[in-house]
């Protein structure tokens, strides 16, 4: 009788934290999925903040989500106009027209600055994937910026090609937008904070259009990606993501 009670325990228990383990990847699949579509085609402003001065960039963005591939250009200022970075898979180039050829970018160089701001060469090309790269588990709820949201955790699968230890990510409940997140390195320190705001429609849905990434420690200095455009859904065509198109002069 002792056993039968303890075996229904513990298969209530085990139910118990696979809804729930469910329940954090459904809130995860669907936060990125209300962010970026299955591809999307993007015109960015990118502010650089720092105590000394200010620099600005405008960027267009091409993304195919399922097929893991990226294209992202500088449109201006005109010094920086031609630079372009490709995602293919795991493989990463940037071409520099200054040099006119293209750079072959390692996968230890995703975490570093990109363009000289507080975002990394992941969070440009978007490389990793919140969905298929981490595990993750639904800690609480939380007040964040006056949002109502989920916390959850989010840890490195064992074989993901990722650059971060763990991204602790706040997601509004009832749309799963993200509001907050926090990113720690491999040792558990907390290095960049990116908050969400000015939530807006921008073609068929209501998406969070200024994220703010600011590294920790450095007050003074800030990276704001700001979202003039973008079209959800759409077909790209494939000669976007080519070395063709990412070497044209």
């Amino acid at each position: 009788m002792i056993r039968k009670i303890l075996l229904t325990l513990f298969s209530f228990l085990i139910f118990t934290v696979t809804v729930y383990a469910e329940n954090a990847t459904e809130i995860i699949r669907k936060s990125e999925e209300a962010v970026r579509g299955n591809s999307q085609i993007s015109r960015i402003e990118i502010i650089i903040k720092t105590r000394r001065w200010t620099r600005k960039l405008e960027l267009k963005s091409w993304e195919n989500r399922l097929e893991k591939k990226s294209f992202s250009e500088i449109t201006a200022p005109r010094k920086d106009a031609g630079n372009r970075f490709l995602l293919i898979n795991q493989d990463m180039r940037q071409y520099v027209p200054k040099l006119k050829k293209d750079i072959k970018i390692s996968p230890s160089m995703m975490l570093q600055a990109w363009m000289g701001s507080d975002f990394t060469n992941d969070d440009i090309v978007k490389e990793s994937s919140i969905t298929k790269d981490y595990f993750h588990s639904l800690e609480k709820e939380e007040k964040v910026d006056g949002h109502s949201c989920y916390k959850l955790i989010l840890k490195p699968r064992p074989d993901a090609a990722v650059v971060w230890g763990k991204i602790v990510y706040y997601a509004r409940k009832g749309d799963y937008l993200p509001v907050r997140e926090e990113f720690y390195n491999e040792h558990g320190k907390m290095k960049k904070i990116m908050t969400c705001g000015n939530f807006r429609k921008m073609h068929d849905r209501v998406i969070p259009t200024d994220y703010k990434m600011q590294t920790v420690g450095k007050k003074d200095r800030y990276t704001r990606m700001i979202i003039r455009a973008v079209k959800f859904n759409q077909t790209i065509p494939a000669s976007v993501f080519t070395l063709q198109n990412l070497k044209r002069r």
